[in-house]
């Protein structure tokens, strides 16, 4: 009995950090141009990923960064029509947390692995307008293939 109550308090223990985390702020948070769900939800239930990842780390001068990589699958991967050149892709976005709790995109890219076992980092942040990144996190957040 003892061990069942020690492991339920290390349970809520667990989710009360987590939930407290610069991750949690992320997950459990909205976009402005989404309510509806979560910046979790809408990452962790797309259906192209196969895996999610979500890790939080500060710069060298401070600033908290909360990444989510999400691995696409192999169905997006043939969708794509990547087969022949990678092995592997996932998404890679970073949001930085404000002082004031609030977060915004800091960044966004692709990491690859061709067929050889070279893996890449591809910033897609730098060519891209705030235009085409809503429509990609659109995208994503309506479970459709990204453009």
């Amino acid at each position: 009995m003892q061990k069942i109550k020690l492991l339920i308090t290390g349970l809520f223990l667990l989710l009360f950090i987590t939930g407290c985390s610069d991750v949690g702020t992320v997950k459990n948070g909205t976009l402005n141009f989404d309510n509806s769900i979560t910046v979790g939800e809408a990452f962790d239930k797309y259906s192209y990923f196969s895996d999610t990842d979500w890790t939080d780390f500060e710069t060298s001068n401070g600033r908290k960064i909360v990444q989510v990589t999400g691995e696409f699958n192999d169905n997006y991967i043939k969708k794509m029509g990547w087969t022949k050149q990678f092995k592997k892709a996932s998404l890679i976005v970073q949001f930085k947390i404000n002082k004031d709790d609030t977060f915004e995109i800091a960044a966004i890219g692709l990491e690859v692995t061709d067929l050889k076992g070279k893996t890449k980092k591809v910033d897609m942040g730098k060519g891209m307008s705030t235009v085409g990144l809503n429509r990609m996190l659109k995208e994503l957040y309506n479970d459709k293939p990204l453009s």
